[in-house]
């Protein structure tokens, strides 16, 4: 996403998932002979985290990743941002509804953001 403007340092970065993420979340990784190809980090019902690397793109990576997480949940929301129109779609096409549109100014990049929400309607 070159048009998101960067907030953090890759140490600031490192730093966030040593002490904020790993301790506090559930994390699946996915790793490709021994590289890490993808991650989705969750609570309760929020999807905090799905990234899946530029290499696996298309590859049915993150679907995987998503349908794990869906299937430990009743109900799960995320916020994405409403110009990655990639995601939007990825996430429709399992059912998440966008319910709230924001102008950005609450997030840490002050781009204009969407939640959206999912609830389970049967066996995934």
């Amino acid at each position: 996403m070159p048009w998101l403007p960067v907030v953090h340092s890759p140490e600031e970065v490192l730093e966030f998932f040593r002490d904020k993420v790993l301790p506090c979340q559930t994390v699946i990784v996915a790793d490709t002979l021994g590289q890490v190809t993808g991650f989705a980090a969750y609570t309760a019902d929020w999807l905090n985290h799905l990234y899946v690397g530029p290499d696996a793109w298309r590859s049915g990576l993150g679907s995987q990743l998503l349908r794990r997480v869906l299937a430990a949940s009743s109900v799960l929301q995320l916020w994405t941002f409403q110009r990655n129109h990639n995601a939007r779609t990825f996430y429709a096409r399992f059912g998440f509804e966008e319910v709230e549109f924001t102008d950005g100014q609450r997030n840490e990049e002050k781009t204009p953001d969407v939640r959206m929400i999912w609830r389970r309607t049967e066996d995934l």
